[in-house]
């Protein structure tokens, strides 16, 4: 299942393995296996980087025409659900809302710079729901 593209590439699972495919030569850029598969995944508009997100976070990017795989998992920063760009260097991660560490984290792509912005509490002992607002 295609999960993300971009004029250039695409990101698909295929039960728990991401995997980036440069959609005009058809390489595999990256491939992971993510515990429950990936969750939420992004594609940079102009193809420097992409994201994808579950059990952990893998970041791939080519800057300056280098290929670089990243992954960031810790045991405050998992279970990631659902990412927001900001701009064209900045994401925002959210962690489950329901998770212990629940979190929103900032991730600069250009440095690999990771930090947590605040708590996020707004739905700890509250039911289930798929509209999370952040």
């Amino acid at each position: 299942m295609i999960l993300e593209e971009t004029d250039k590439l695409y990101l698909y699972d295929s039960y728990g393995d991401a995997y980036l495919i440069d959609k005009e030569s058809r390489d595999i850029l990256f491939t992971d296996s993510f515990y429950g598969g990936p969750s939420c995944t992004l594609i940079d508009p102009n193809n420097k980087y992409a994201i994808v997100a579950g059990k952990h976070l893998t970041l791939w990017d080519c800057y300056e025409g280098n290929n670089k795989l990243t992954k960031f998992e810790t045991e405050q920063f998992c279970w990631i659900e659902r990412l927001r760009l900001i701009n064209e260097n900045t994401i925002q991660i959210l962690l489950d809302p329901w998770f212990q560490y629940s979190a929103i984290w900032e991730l600069t792509v250009s440095n690999k710079s990771l930090f947590k912005i605040s708590d996020f509490i707004k739905y700890k002992n509250l039911p289930y729901t798929d509209n999370i607002v952040w």
